[in-house]
């Protein structure tokens, strides 16, 4: 899915055309994650994520990887690694196998959560422009069900205004108002605040993070009340 609108691209069908024309594909695959989606699988040339987000989940490595599918060109990249001098450190290294332990059961756990947090918004009348995967009626439902294998942890939507955004933040507090997503701690951001992406000012990015399902639900309800009340 892109990030932060959640359309989901056909990969089979871009990696198709783009390859007739003699170009490569890379996908990024950040967001839906290897569990969530397998690019290479599906034709891809490269798959590339930042793996500071959901790969390690914890917020504490910035980090990165490029898989490919033929050996060559995975060859050419680790020649353009060796040059440019992009290698992680002992460190980093380590923070990323000690999170690839609990990969599979923080994924599992923020995936279920994303999707029950955005059936009870979809019911919600002070959200528009709910956007999630996993949603029956989501305008890419029917594409991700065929190609992805988890619908991710990360929902959009869009509140009135930038001030009703903003105060729902404000308001949450088992979600930090940050930028990255994909972690273990659910974060949240009014997407409008950095410019460059087209989206309205009362956009709002939220990645569902480990807590249980049942405290972020109320969560996020209590301050869409407290946010309604305090904006008029």
């Amino acid at each position: 899915p892109s990030n932060p609108g959640l359309d989901v691209c056909d990969i089979r069908r871009l990696v198709r055309e783009a390859h007739a024309g003699g170009a490569l594909v890379a996908v990024d695959n950040t967001l839906a994650t290897p569990l969530g989606q397998r690019p290479l699988e599906l034709g891809a040339d490269f798959s590339v994520a930042s793996d500071t987000k959901g790969m390690t989940g914890h917020g504490d490595v910035l980090l990165g990887h490029v898989s490919c599918r033929d050996p060559r060109r995975a060859a050419e990249v680790r020649r353009w690694r060796k040059i440019v001098g992009a290698i992680p450190g002992p460190m980093e290294a380590w923070l990323a196998h000690r999170s690839l332990a609990t990969l599979q059961l923080r994924i599992d756990r923020q995936c279920a959560t994303a999707l029950e947090l955005a059936r009870v918004l979809a019911d919600h009348p002070d959200v528009t422009g709910l956007r999630h995967p996993g949603l029956p009626d989501d305008p890419s439902h029917a594409l991700a069900a065929r190609q992805m294998r988890r619908f991710g942890s990360v929902i959009s939507f869009e509140l009135a205004d930038r001030a009703r955004a903003e105060r729902f933040l404000d308001e949450l507090r088992l979600v930090d108002d940050a930028t990255s997503f994909g972690g273990v701690r659910s974060s949240a951001e009014r997407r409008g605040r950095w410019g460059g992406d087209a989206v309205p000012e009362g956009f709002v990015r939220f990645s569902v993070g480990a807590e249980d399902p049942e405290d972020l639900i109320a969560d996020v309800l209590r301050a869409l009340d407290a946010s309604r009340k305090a904006t008029g």
